[in-house]
């Protein structure tokens, strides 16, 4: 356009020179400004049209890694269908927390079962984690999901369905909303037909119940359930139950348990270990009525029995009614410390009638009351 304006002031200057060379010399300009507008014009047309390959390729490999980092909905859909299946979940309560583009060594995708054949390829896909804001869960699949698994879990982990049939048993025992539970510890159990609840002259089905014993902890107290695995059968445990306060109940943890059982002569054994020193003394209440104790150290020698008195037979028996009464079973692999203790604080470490428990007493109003029962009939003797 800047040539064809530079033209026109150059046609009125000819026009006034000659009017026989007027239409030449127009020609001429004409061409000339075509020419020019064209040699400038069209590279710029060109580069616009036709950007340079390096540049295309950048495009297409970004927008390759931002598949990769996107997960397909039709996964989450897949893993979601099995979540409701395998859990009677409601699918509008699950979401992804996280996810991650993986790449698995066979058809199995890392989680063959026992005695299956799996095929020995590398499998692209997916690992995800779901929750529908209880429980988590961890899938691995294939790219397109027609491959799906489920990672192993933790056999104490209790399935949804199981703690929502729990947790409606305990409020209508307790009356404790069911909203203000939750489950502090739990652990896989087979009991027999009494639900492993024991009580004093009941005879029990020798059958297995799978399950597991569960610690529910609302309202600034604790329950122990007892609960079948599919939730049909659930018995309070209300021997160890009732903790409070500054005292919590959990599991005895494996490999923590006395390493001396106590033998067939003896009714009761009390460890106190801990403190500064870091010995350990044995109480023992014998089958003939001896009371005698102990006292070993990690850097001396076991002392040798102190007798402190020999009962009656009648508080003998006596004693042997206190534990049956409350029932010791039951308290079996539990454990009931409180926070508020120092760590040297001594823990007392009880073995009876095939039984091994452990607590720790600065807090006794904060025990279960048949623990504080029991204390306060050893105290006696």
């Amino acid at each position: 356009m800047t040539l064809l304006l530079l033209v026109l002031p150059m046609m009125r200057f000819t026009s006034n020179s000659s009017a026989t060379k007027q239409p030449q010399k127009l020609l001429s300009l004409a061409l000339l400004g075509a020419v020019m507008f064209g040699a400038v014009s069209a590279p710029a047309a060109v580069t616009l049209s036709h950007p340079s390959q390096p540049l295309i390729a950048q495009l297409k490999q970004a927008q390759a890694a931002k598949a990769k980092t996107r997960l397909p909905q039709m996964v989450v859909r897949r893993v979601k269908q099995d979540l409701v299946q395998r859990f009677e979940l409601r699918s509008r309560d699950l979401k992804v927390v996280s996810f991650s583009r993986e790449t698995w060594g066979d058809s199995c995708l890392g989680l063959a079962q026992p005695n299956e054949r799996c095929a020995m390829a590398t499998v692209e896909g997916w690992r995800v984690e779901m929750t529908n804001g209880k429980e988590n869960w961890v899938y691995r699949t294939d790219l397109k999901a027609q491959v799906i698994r489920i990672e192993t879990q933790d056999p104490s982990a209790l399935p949804p369905q199981v703690v929502d049939r729990l947790f409606e048993t305990i409020a209508k025992q307790t009356r404790v909303p069911a909203s203000s539970l939750r489950v502090l510890e739990s652990k896989a159990a087979t009991f027999d037909g009494c639900m492993g609840i024991y009580e004093p002259g009941r005879a029990c089905t020798r059958i297995a119940i799978s399950g597991w014993k569960v610690i529910v902890a609302g309202d600034r107290q604790q329950w122990v359930y007892h609960v079948s695995e599919d939730a049909s059968r659930i018995a309070q445990n209300a021997t160890a139950s009732g903790s409070r306060g500054e005292v919590f109940t959990s599991f005895i943890p494996e490999g923590n348990e006395p390493p001396t059982p106590i033998g067939d002569n003896v009714v009761f054994r009390l460890s106190v270990s801990g403190g500064l020193t870091g010995s350990v003394t044995d109480t023992y209440l014998t089958a003939d009525g001896t009371l005698y104790s102990q006292t070993r150290g990690p850097n001396s020698p076991t002392s040798g029995p102190k007798v402190i008195k020999r009962l009656s037979q009648q508080q003998l028996s006596q004693f042997q009614q206190v534990l049956e009464q409350q029932r010791v079973p039951n308290m079996n692999g539990l454990r009931f410390f409180t926070s508020a203790a120092f760590a040297d604080y001594p823990t007392s470490t009880v073995q009876a009638m095939g039984s091994t428990f452990e607590y720790i007493d600065i807090d006794k109003e904060g025990l279960p009351q048949a623990l504080q029962a029991l204390i306060q009939a050893w105290e006696k003797l």
